[in-house]
């Protein structure tokens, strides 16, 4: 499938040559909901996971709340047709069983496979042809690089000529926080341009694209319909910073952390229409949201990576 995102509504760099050096390409991944297996890129599909290696779990600090069983939240799905398992029997109540111990380790659940031929741009290509990003799906108290209230990420670098024998059963955790279980989607990439949030830009230059807004009379023509896609997505400047102002995301070793993957709470909103897919301009809202999962208050969550070394601490931010 091929999904194409239609061309801006403004001819940006016409009106303002100046913002040219700030232009970074992002990969829109356009998920759709499938049955993606282990050999494909994915939203929430499964993972090529060698059998010897271990499976990653969350030794984080967990707060208690909205966690439901997964079995149940995976049951519920597969009656609404949005959700696929390999397992037939799902346990059936909202409670936790009896021998479920809160304080043991995490199995984390699969939220992006991304092999490096579908999705121009990945880090060190020269070493690796697979990205692998997991998520603990319960809240956190948040650490230094974790954000609070949202799920924790762990990621994985590969070489595909690597992995022999590989996993047939992956784990999964028993409690989770529905709004943080993707669907299962398949993925249509797609490259376009992104530029900064307005407030980081030269003060001439933001004066001078707020002056522009003005004139067309669309006070969000800059931030909704040219700076940044929304949807899921990899590298590009990342999120809408909504929520906060931006702020440089630093490394423990003093370099600028990059975007690497964002997770949406949907794909368009009232706002973002402009960014629809032109195959899909006639589409009703069922679109909007396919991988049906909710950051915050329809927020989104930022994977940021430290372009010296894969080996450094990654930071989160919602946005």
């Amino acid at each position: 499938m091929t999904l194409t995102t239609p061309p801006r509504p403004y001819d940006i760099l016409k009106h303002f040559p100046g913002l040219a050096p700030y232009a970074k390409s992002a990969v829109r991944l356009h998920p759709r909901k499938g049955a993606p297996g282990i050999d494909q890129s994915s939203i929430g599909g499964p993972l090529l996971w060698p059998a010897d290696e271990p499976w990653p779990v969350c030794g984080l600090s967990h707060e208690p709340g909205m966690e439901e069983p997964f079995d149940g939240i995976l049951r519920h799905r597969v009656a609404e047709g949005s959700h696929r398992w390999c397992e037939p029997e799902l346990q059936t109540t909202r409670e936790a069983p009896p021998s479920h111990d809160r304080n043991a380790p995490v199995p984390l659940i699969p939220v992006a496979q991304l092999y490096y031929r579908d999705v121009p741009g990945l880090p060190w290509a020269d070493r690796y042809d697979l990205l692998q990003i997991l998520w603990c799906p319960l809240d956190h108290t948040g650490t230094r690089t974790d954000t609070p209230y949202c799920p924790a990420f762990q990621i994985r670098w590969r070489r595909t000529e690597e992995v022999h024998e590989k996993l047939a059963v992956q784990p999964r955790p028993v409690m989770c926080v529905d709004e943080y279980v993707p669907n299962p989607c398949v993925v249509c990439p797609e490259v376009v341009t992104e530029y900064p949030n307005i407030s980081t830009l030269p003060e001439a230059l933001r004066r001078a694209i707020g002056d522009w807004e003005d004139q067309t009379g669309n006070s969000t023509a800059y931030s909704q319909d040219i700076a940044t896609a929304p949807g899921w997505k990899v590298m590009g400047h990342g999120g809408y910073w909504g929520i906060i102002d931006p702020y440089p995301m630093m490394c423990e070793c003093g370099e600028e952390q990059l975007p690497l993957f964002t997770a949406a709470s949907g794909e368009f909103d009232g706002g973002t229409r402009s960014w629809r897919p032109s195959e899909e301009a006639e589409s009703g809202r069922d679109l909007s949201d396919p991988v049906g999962v909710t950051i915050g208050r329809g927020y989104a969550l930022q994977l940021y990576y430290c372009p010296t070394s894969e080996h450094h601490a990654n930071r989160t931010e919602m946005s």
